[in-house]
């Protein structure tokens, strides 16, 4: 891709005086009326050439710049004039208290860091890497309260002077970046182009239930491609609210601001790395010679936590995606939020949650148990007709159910609460497993991270399991067995060993899961043995 950048053309000719500026007109938004837009150059004759071409800037080792306010630690080159390191000051890599802060520039060589300033047709071969002066001395502070303007200039004489700016608020993860293109020969038309360059976020590159990628708000819906879905160069026809590379728990986001009509793009750039490129490219506008053209974006790099994209853009909100469960799993992630709000820990907060849920499901559990006990009753009649109709099981089944409909009982009402929980289950998974507000949050002893699998350290690796045992899963385990044991059956000799078996599965199953959710499952099951001892009592 980048190869593209390194090849001059021809000059074209010389400079025109002053400048003035010209804005953006209101276009359509509909990417195929984007031709008709082009303002068209006032000429005596024959049309203005597309797109004159400039020699590559000579190469440069430009200084670094650092900026760094209450959240983040920012390093722009002047190279490019490109973000070279983003760090979160609030967040870290790893949940170890040395642990430095999460680094959200994952590429390295300065070909391939993020929002590189182009134009479809390159006129300037390299501009990417051209040699920006940035106007500030090599760090900046921006406190709290306070907010700057970083710019950086570069001028190819003869042909176009670009300058950029980046401003800084203290309290924001939000950048705003205008780029500013002064026409310095003759008339041209082409159209901008802003990319975001990335790595994997965290490692792992994404699972079934939370994904890792580019990903763009298109026309209010939310699009999520997968690496291995990127063939070649994948456009996306606008209008394009914002185009990102996400992770689990951050994001990078690119916002333009009254750029339409646009268009994104995207491109696998290295299978072994799965490194993407990520492109908004907007109108195409004609340029006259000494006319200076502005074109203004957004910067989000921070967490995906709601309240955070929304105070930054509202649209920014989308990000944050639950699959299916979202209808579910977003009132959970508020209830969560305020329990946490007042009880200063998740852990608790996932088990008021969990009592919460019981309360909601109680009248269905409660006439499940009490349709489980009938059933139990009915076992001798059960094993009679069994005996008399063991050679005739067609006869059999019908009198078996004639007696349900006589007693009124339903066979299968046993199971309708953990069928019914199953969704709010799925919700808690990908809830615990995406949710910034749950990453590193400790419990209590070794539950460091609610986000994480549980494990007790021992200091040996266990096949399977790593350096530690599942205490809290393998407690879970046990309260499901006491459950099982306390439930009364159907009288069916195989469901009951199949219901046996259950406890063993769902441990094994949850080996690896959050240690939240296994906390939320182990309350459930604590609650449900509670439950369930109370209509025993109740009905004896």
């Amino acid at each position: 891709m980048w190869e593209k950048f390194f090849v001059p053309k021809r000059q074209p000719a010389p400079p025109s005086t002053s400048p003035a500026v010209e804005q953006v007109p209101p276009a359509p938004t509909k990417p195929d009326q984007a031709e008709s837009t082009v303002p068209k150059i006032p000429t005596s004759g024959a049309p203005a050439p597309s797109t004159p071409s400039f020699p590559a800037p000579a190469p440069h080792t430009g200084r670094d710049v650092r900026v760094e306010t209450p959240l983040y630690r920012a390093v722009f080159t002047e190279t490019g004039a490109r973000l070279k390191s983003f760090v979160l000051k609030r967040y870290r890599e790893t949940i170890e208290e040395d642990s430095p802060g999460k680094e959200l520039v994952k590429t390295s060589r300065i070909e391939d860091l993020p929002l590189a300033f182009n134009f479809v047709d390159r006129p300037v071969a390299a501009l990417n890497l051209a040699p920006y002066v940035a106007d500030s001395k090599t760090s900046v502070t921006v406190s709290e309260g306070q907010n700057h303007t970083l710019t950086f200039s570069y001028e190819a004489p003869g042909w176009l002077r670009i300058t950029r700016q980046y401003h800084f608020v203290a309290d924001s993860y939000l950048i705003d970046l205008s780029v500013s293109v002064e026409n310095l020969g003759d008339p041209w038309e082409n159209a901008p182009t802003l990319s975001l360059i990335s790595l994997p976020l965290s490692a792992g590159g994404g699972s079934r239930y939370t994904f890792q990628g580019p990903s763009l708000l298109v026309n209010n819906e939310l699009e999520e491609v997968k690496f291995k879905k990127i063939k070649g160069e994948e456009k996306f026809p606008g209008p394009i609210d914002w185009v990102a590379y996400t992770g689990q728990y951050f994001i990078m986001a690119l916002l333009p601001v009254n750029l339409t009509p646009n268009h994104a793009q995207l491109e696998a750039l290295d299978a072994a790395t799965q490194m993407v490129g990520v492109t908004l490219i907007g109108p195409k506008i004609a340029l006259q010679p000494g006319v200076q053209q502005q074109f203004n974006y957004k910067l989000y790099l921070g967490p995906k936590e709601v309240n955070t994209l929304k105070a930054a853009d509202p649209r920014l909100a989308k990000a944050v995606n639950f699959g299916w469960f979202d209808i579910i799993a977003q009132p959970l992630l508020v209830c969560l939020k305020f329990f946490n709000r007042y009880l200063h820990n998740y852990g608790y907060a996932i088990i008021l949650l969990t009592l919460l849920i019981k309360l909601l499901f109680w009248p269905l559990t409660h006439k499940s148990y009490v349709s489980m006990k009938a059933m139990k009753k009915l076992q001798p009649k059960m094993q009679k007709i069994r005996e008399k109709y063991k050679d005739d099981k067609e006869k059999m089944n019908q009198e078996v159910m004639q007696m349900y409909r006589t007693h009124k009982v339903n066979p299968i009402g046993g199971c309708l609460p953990m069928v019914l929980q199953i969704p709010v289950f799925f919700a808690l998974y990908r809830l615990l497993y995406s949710s910034i507000a749950i990453r590193h949050a400790p419990f209590l002893w070794w539950i460091n991270d609610l986000a994480a699998p549980d494990r007790f350290p021992i200091g040996v690796q266990i096949p399977y399991l790593g350096n530690g045992l599942p205490i809290l899963t393998v407690l879970m385990g046990v309260s499901m067995f006491a459950q099982q044991k306390m439930s009364p059956t159907g009288g069916d000799p195989k469901m009951e060993k199949m219901m046996m078996m259950m406890p063993v599965v769902f441990t094994v199953f949850f080996v690896n899961f959050p240690s939240g959710l296994v906390l939320y499952w182990l309350v459930n099951n604590i609650l449900s043995v509670g439950q369930q001892y109370y209509i025993n009592k109740k009905t004896a």
